[in-house]
């Protein structure tokens, strides 16, 4: 679901230039609530003793020659490391695919003890911060699969 970089710089200049009344496009909740997400085939990740979810984010990638010496010049790490609380963790456990938006705020819900309201605010808000770095991809599934 990730938007053609002419629509993003076209929303982005609409919200710095109010007055040419360019808005990003309202979202139906309930479209939203049926998407499914899945995690990043290239990261890996171990859960802790203590409850936390360490994820490892492989550097330099898709980099070219130059930027790739550069790094190894520089001694650049090859691997970002980030940790997730065990809330954290456990969104992304259920981040596989087969689980709804919907059922994932469901089940933090019941496991956290947290209303309704409150699981599907901080569930929405980290899905979407870890699909802005590119942890997740949200799909919808068709009717075929």
């Amino acid at each position: 679901m990730r938007m053609p970089l002419k629509m993003r710089l076209y929303y982005a200049i609409g919200r710095y230039l109010p007055f040419l009344k360019i808005s990003p496009p309202n979202v139906d909740r309930q479209a939203t609530l049926t998407l499914r997400p899945g995690r990043n085939a290239l990261l890996t990740w171990e859960k802790s003793e203590t409850g936390g979810t360490m994820l490892t984010v492989p550097q330099n990638e898709k980099a070219g020659r130059i930027t790739k010496a550069m790094a190894k010049w520089l001694r650049a790490p090859t691997e970002k490391r980030v940790e997730l609380d065990e809330v954290g963790g456990y969104v992304w456990e259920l981040c596989d695919g087969s689980h709804t938006v919907e059922t994932i705020v469901q089940k933090t819900g019941r496991e956290y003890k947290m209303n309704r309201r409150e699981a599907e605010v901080s569930v929405t808000m980290f899905l979407q911060m870890l699909h802005e770095r590119n942890f997740i991809g949200f799909y919808k599934k068709t009717k075929k699969s």
